[in-house]
C-alpha cells in the first residue's frame, strides 16, 4: 500500500519536545493527527510522525513483550511497533476482543525508531493552547492530555514514554565490545 502523509506533517519545525508551535499573537496551535486503537482515540504531534502506511505484519521479536509486535522496515528504516491499543489498555479493558484488527501503521520520528499499529487514521486536527475544552488530566505517562471533540474523548500521546512502557521494567539488551 501507498504511504499516507498529511501535508501537515511536512511542516514539523524539528523540535520534538516542543508542545505547542507559535502561530499567532493571541494563541499557539498544535497539530495533532486523530488515530483509533482499540476503542480509544489519540491524539499524536504531526511533526513526530514520519508516515503512515497500510498494515503489513510485523516479523516477531523473542520474548518481547505482549505490546511488541515485531519489526516492520517503512521506507527503509527497521521500526519496532507496538501495539498500541494492548500498550495503553488498562487491566479491565484489555482483552484481544476489544482491540480489534491494525490497519495501518504510524512511523515515528526519533531515535528510537518505533511504529504504531492502530485500527484507523482520521483527521489532522488544529488544537489551540486557549481552547475551553482542553484540560489536564495525568492519567498515565502515556496520556499527557485529554480533551473533547465531537462527541469523542481524545487523548494526546507522550511519545517519549512509549518504549519505556512497552518494555515495564525489562533490562534492554546492550552490546558489550
Amino acid at each position: 500500500m501507498a504511504a499516507v502523509t498529511p501535508s501537515s506533517m511536512n511542516e514539523a519545525n524539528g523540535n520534538s519536545e516542543t508542545y505547542f508551535d507559535d502561530v499567532t499573537a493571541e494563541g499557539s496551535v498544535r497539530r495533532l493527527q486523530v488515530v483509533r486503537a482499540g476503542s480509544r482515540y489519540f491524539g499524536i504531534p504531526a511533526e513526530n510522525i514520519s508516515t503512515i502506511v497500510g498494515w503489513h505484519e510485523p516479523t516477531p521479536l523473542p520474548d518481547a513483550p505482549q505490546c511488541v509486535l515485531g519489526v516492520v522496515s517503512v521506507q527503509g528504516r527497521m521500526l519496532t511497533v507496538l501495539d498500541l491499543a494492548r500498550l495503553t489498555a488498562g487491566k479491565a479493558d484489555g482483552n484481544d476482543a476489544a482491540r480489534g484488527t491494525a490497519e495501518h501503521i504510524v512511523a515515528l520520528r526519533g531515535d528510537e525508531q518505533l511504529a504504531l499499529a492502530v485500527n484507523e487514521v482520521s483527521e489532522v486536527m488544529e488544537l489551540s493552547s486557549a481552547e475551553s475544552n482542553m484540560r489536564r488530566q495525568m492519567q498515565t505517562s502515556l496520556v499527557s492530555d485529554v480533551f473533547h471533540h465531537e462527541n469523542r474523548e481524545i487523548e494526546i500521546l507522550s511519545l517519549k514514554e512509549l518504549f519505556p512502557a512497552a518494555i515495564k521494567g525489562r533490562e534492554r539488551r546492550r552490546r558489550r565490545f
